[in-house]
């Protein structure tokens, strides 16, 4: 067992694209509460650097590019050597920790096996502090004044009845329900429900969001690339449900604690499912799934996320917005 005391200055691993680092923020916030006087540097992909260089806990962020040269990194391992690092939590699983010569430090291996959320994966590298359960833990996602005031403009004050903010896009097409499908169920939700649909996405996602408006016979507003992570997370708290595929703004859903409606294709949403209360995920039942894979071998183009009805989505949006409206 670590002795607490003696933990001065903690390294923290994480990983690189947004959403995943979204689900490693519980073990930052677990870090610091177990080691409030600590100093706690931070390694991680470039969309993190918004989240950590804004958390009041955190002395310094390193951002990881893709490309370094040998040197380079010889550089990076004895700059980190010289902190003297009393623990590092690794959630790469590299061998850094062994290279700056960390007193104590996540193990590489874990206990168990089977499917479970990555947000638990992640958390249980913290059974190195003692052996109990960090489930509870919370995620982070800074929000500046300026983002409140931006969300309060879009949406008033409070919670909005009724606001659904919809994200089609994904990193692989594999992930992504048909834009077609996605702008029948936006009409049905304005006509039938009486709902405000928001369109969210960064750049990688402007032309299936515009895809998405173009099918639509009636008016969303299109607000990719238009909010900040904190603004995006502000604007998800006022909502009454999110609509997502497997992407960063789910797990932004997930911090923001707003009902999901989550649609998988061939990655498990055991894994990386959404976590708010009264979230739903809805999946094609197919015997190869979940498979993980970039590339589907027996299903069409664009994959078994295909299966999905519009029907079946739109079912379970009436469900849930019904609900909040007792």
């Amino acid at each position: 067992m670590i002795d607490k005391n003696k933990v001065k200055n903690i390294l923290f691993i994480t990983l690189s694209n947004l959403g995943d680092i979204i689900l490693t923020t519980p073990v930052l916030e677990s870090l610091c509460d177990e080691f409030p006087e600590a100093a706690v540097d931070v390694i991680t992909g470039a969309p993190g650097a918004e989240i950590f260089e804004a958390h009041p806990s955190v002395r310094e962020v390193t951002v990881c590019g893709k490309r370094r040269s040998i040197g380079e990194r010889l550089r990076e391992i004895m700059d980190l050597r010289r902190k003297k690092y009393d623990l590092v939590i690794d959630l790469k699983n590299s061998l850094v920790p062994y290279l700056v010569g960390a007193r104590s430090h996540s193990r590489l291996s874990l206990p168990g096996g089977g499917a479970r959320h990555k947000k638990d994966e992640h958390l249980a590298k913290l059974s190195v502090l003692r052996p109990r359960a960090f489930g509870g833990a919370r995620f982070y996602i800074p929000v500046t004044d300026e983002d409140r005031e931006y969300a309060g403009g879009i949406t008033g004050p409070e919670k909005t009845k009724n606001t659904v903010m919809i994200s089609p896009g994904a990193k692989s097409h594999l992930k992504r329900w048909s834009a077609l499908k996605y702008a029948e169920l936006a009409d049905r939700l304005i006509s039938e429900l009486g709902c405000r649909v928001l369109l969210i996405g960064n750049e990688d996602d402007a032309v299936v969001i515009r895809k998405v408006s173009s099918f639509m016979e009636r008016s969303a507003e299109d607000l990719c690339c238009r909010t900040s992570l904190g603004a995006l997370f502000e604007l998800m708290r006022r909502s009454s449900l999110v609509i997502t595929n497997d992407s960063a703004p789910l797990h932004v859903a997930s911090a923001a604690g707003v009902p999901t409606i989550a649609i998988f294709g061939p990655s498990d949403d055991r894994k990386y499912g959404p976590l708010a209360e009264r979230s739903v995920v809805l999946k094609p039942e197919v015997s190869c799934r979940p498979c993980e894979r970039a590339l589907c071998s027996t299903g069409p183009v664009e994959g078994c996320i295909s299966r999905v009805e519009v029907k079946e989505v739109f079912r379970a949006a009436r469900k849930i917005l019904l609900s909040t409206e007792r």
